[in-house]
């Protein structure tokens, strides 16, 4: 029987819906989506899966061109470089990568059998579509870009599906809202877009993708002072918190010890550890050279030597807040110079030199933060900390020259 939602029919269960839909679609060239029908607010939704290659077909974007006026196009201007991005990560990981769902607006109610359950708010059932049927996307331009091509000059760059045979039988999750208003489906996409930004502590915890990221995670877990005292969750540390550092701290140090440039940005990160960590002995190595560092340090260095005796979560633990404020050695800047350092002394051949070198680090500079060697480096004359690549710079210059490197 005919359902209250225009173009909705309800059946007894579900194999009768699965026939019906199955015969509509006979009839008038269409095919079948099973989908769940339901409704947020006044607006009929679909939720179902589409093969990339109908979404190559029957999606289509309206994106606003770039320099004019947004309002009279249903999407934002599409930026090629997120497009291209997108599909990079797709050729690079086809055998393993997510792509999340995208919303589309579609202008006709599609024809739906679903199961009947009067008052349900959720239905089972099947979605009948023509070839026809324009999608419009609210949400995930880029994704459908980066997948189907996207513009690149005057011309057009081939997308994911061209650069990966066999892709086009993979899918992605649609959420499909019956609208027709342009304004209204505007708005969905602003509404979409109220989400908040994944912490860098957190994205580098979750991002093992990147090789950096499964050596920091080695470095944090087996690395006497970091173990469990780093905030993985963070996105700034709170100024009584027990924790050393954050996660991203860390991460910053690892780069230093790396390419000795705490603040390379992502892209040259990635391209140069896909050859620094090609291979799983190249990244051992690493590990290995960076806990030995870590280790001569956290045997010989304060505060540190102090803080590896403390057990972490105890009262005693509460003296980690006023070491910070007295100490460069813990603060993100500090960490920065230990690992520029640990870079200049990596290049030495002799494992022996190295963990002499270490040794100097830790017993011949004084890292309280009063000390004269961090003044008009980064320390102020406000007695505030610089984070910018020239303070940190000019600091590490200072403790190589004290260092007799």
């Amino acid at each position: 029987m005919a359902s209250p939602l225009t173009a909705t029919t309800e059946h007894t269960d579900l194999n009768v819906a699965s026939a019906a839909a199955n015969f509509e679609a006979t009839a008038v060239g269409g095919r079948v989506f099973p989908c769940v029908v339901f409704k947020q607010g006044s607006r009929t939704m679909v939720s179902t899966s589409f093969p990339y290659s109908f979404i190559a077909r029957n999606v289509v974007t309206n994106s606003a061109p770039k320099g004019e006026s947004p309002r009279e196009s249903q999407n934002r201007p599409l930026m090629p470089d997120h497009a291209k991005s997108i599909k990079e990560y797709v050729v690079a990981n086809a055998s393993d990568y997510i792509l999340p769902p995208v919303t589309l607006a579609v202008t006709e109610h599609p024809s739906l059998h679903v199961v009947g359950a009067p008052g349900a708010a959720i239905r089972m059932g099947f979605m009948v579509v023509d070839d026809t049927v324009p999608f419009t996307v609210t949400d995930g331009q880029h994704r459908i870009a980066g997948l189907v091509g996207y513009p690149s000059g005057r011309s057009t760059a081939p997308g994911a599906l061209d650069a990966v045979p066999g892709l086009s039988k993979d899918g992605m999750a649609v959420l499909i809202v019956i609208e027709t208003d342009r304004i209204r489906i505007q708005q969905d996409f602003a509404d979409a877009a109220q989400t908040k930004q994944i912490p860098p502590s957190l994205l580098a915890v979750y991002n093992t993708r990147e090789p950096v990221n499964r050596v920091l995670s080695q470095i944090t877990t087996k690395a006497r002072l970091f173990k469990g005292r780093i905030d993985e969750s963070s996105k700034t540390l709170p100024k009584a918190s027990q924790h050393v550092f954050l996660l991203n701290q860390v991460r910053g140090f690892v780069k230093e010890m790396l390419f000795g440039d705490y603040a390379m940005s992502e892209d040259s990160l990635t391209k140069q550890t896909a050859q620094r960590l090609a291979t799983g002995d190249k990244q051992e190595e690493f590990i290995n050279d960076t806990l030995t560092m870590l280790e001569v340090l956290t045997e010989r260095m304060e505060p540190w030597s102090t803080i590896a005796r403390i057990q972490p979560g105890t009262g005693v633990a509460n003296q980690i807040p006023d070491f910070r404020a007295t100490y460069i050695n813990m603060t993100a800047t500090g960490l920065n110079i230990i690992g520029r350092m640990g870079y200049e002394i990596g290049k030495e051949p002799s494992a022996e030199v190295r963990r002499d070198r270490y040794a100097a680090l830790a017993a011949k500079i004084d890292w309280r933060r009063d000390a004269p060697i961090w003044k008009g480096t980064i320390i102020s004359a406000e007695n505030k900390i610089a984070t910018q690549r020239g303070p940190v710079n000019a600091a590490a210059a200072r403790v190589r020259e004290a260092l007799g490197f």
